[in-house]
């Protein structure tokens, strides 16, 4: 069996290597980015940035990054040497509505799904810094026909934990959308929270422990805004097909958040941002939100400085970021009024000391902010039952 993984990006990558190892010698993988394709070879992997190198291929698993239209998918399809009898399991996450647009191309090039080929949707699942590959969490499994259906299960049934067949593809294309953007209100309303305990002197961590203490509740935690490749994309997937003020809030809500932060901070000081990969515990920085903050905190005058265990200071200097190690003297250097400490996960507690050497353990201090107007909103959309009270703790990326 010849299978071939197009798209060799975070997701598609983790799903070529965790093939690799199930089907040595079966397994190649094409990208059109060559200079990825290159660091791959190096690597030692058999990848390609040419279709024309794939002949004969069995099994198709489609994993490029979707914009609004879908449009690397569908430029992959376009390049795609299909033969009759091949399974095509498309496994990006897709805006509503993509699938059939699929159908309606490869019908076009003249392929019966069924007969001639099997198209079938496998929304891929994997939370990074958690699962160890694409194939550890239960997967979604949509298609236009049973017969798709059946050959998608033949596949995937001994290489996933659970596959949920389901018999409408609009189900399987929609449920990854609502699972992250699940995920994405659920955050915006942790930071709604978290900025009102600022705002009220409460800790936040303190009230986290309580509410979830009840086994079906989970408030979250929060982060320097809902950043990452994901989560924000998706939202915009689903309100383009959604109209909805709870999808607008909690978009509004982030912006808020991340708005309160560089508030806060004001202007002319020396910030310390410590964190900044787009995700605590994962070694990446595309999509991170705490560059947003780093931009938005020098626009308003301040000079920052960055650290983050993840990465070598080299490596964040080659991203643009300055370091402590950047500064003369920074073991020795006295912590003034106008020097201020970040920390990710309680970015609205500013570390601010005097006199004493900077420290991870620094005392904080909160404060108290005038409510803004949307967290009136938000606090009107919770009483009008628009806002449920109880979140999921489902794990989704």
């Amino acid at each position: 069996m010849k299978i071939c993984v197009v798209g060799l990006g975070n997701i598609g990558f983790n799903l070529f290597t965790f093939l690799c190892e199930k089907f040595p010698g079966e397994v190649s993988g094409v990208d059109v980015n060559r200079k990825r394709v290159q660091e791959l070879r190096r690597q030692g992997y058999e990848v390609t940035d040419n279709y024309g190198d794939l002949v004969g291929i069995d099994v198709w698993l489609m994993a490029p990054s979707t914009g609004s239209q879908a449009e690397n998918l569908f430029a992959a399809l376009e390049e795609m040497i299909i033969h009759p009898g091949c399974l095509i399991s498309v496994e990006s996450t897709l805006p509503p509505g993509t699938m059939s647009r699929v159908r309606d191309f490869l019908e076009k090039k003249g392929f019966q799904l069924g007969t001639d080929i099997f198209l079938i949707h496998v929304p891929h699942r994997v939370m990074f810094g958690v699962d160890k590959t694409v194939c550890d969490s239960p997967r979604v499994m949509g298609a236009f026909t049973g017969l798709c259906l059946e050959k998608g299960r033949e596949f995937y049934s001994p290489l996933v934990p659970e596959l949920m067949e389901v018999a409408d593809i609009r189900v399987a294309e929609l449920s990854k959308v609502i699972e992250n953007v699940k995920r994405y209100v659920d955050i915006a309303f942790a930071e709604e929270i978290y900025s009102y305990c600022v705002d009220q002197a409460l800790d936040f961590e303190d009230l986290r422990r309580a509410v979830n203490s009840k086994s079906n509740v989970e408030l979250l935690g929060t982060d320097w805004g809902i950043g990452g490749e994901c989560l924000p994309k998706d939202l915009g997937f689903l309100q383009s097909v959604c109209a909805s003020p709870l999808l607008e809030g909690a978009e509004k809500a982030d912006q808020n958040y991340r708005d309160k932060i560089v508030r806060q901070v004001g202007s002319g000081k020396e910030v310390l941002v410590k964190g900044v990969s787009y995700k605590a515990g994962v070694k990446d920085l595309k999509y991170s939100r705490a560059s947003d903050l780093i931009k938005a905190l020098e626009a308003a005058g301040n000079t920052v400085w960055v650290e983050d265990p993840l990465f070598s200071s080299n490596e964040l200097h080659d991203a643009g970021f300055n370091t402590c190690q950047t500064e003369p003297n920074n073991k020795n250097r006295q912590l003034t009024p106008n020097r201020i400490i970040l920390e990710r996960q309680k970015a609205l507690n500013l570390s601010k000391t005097t006199n004493t050497q900077l420290d991870p353990n620094e005392k904080t201090f909160s404060r108290r902010l005038k409510k803004t107007n949307f967290q009136d909103k938000v606090i009107d959309l919770i009483q009008k039952n628009l806002i449920g009270t109880r979140i999921s703790g489902k794990r989704s990326k």
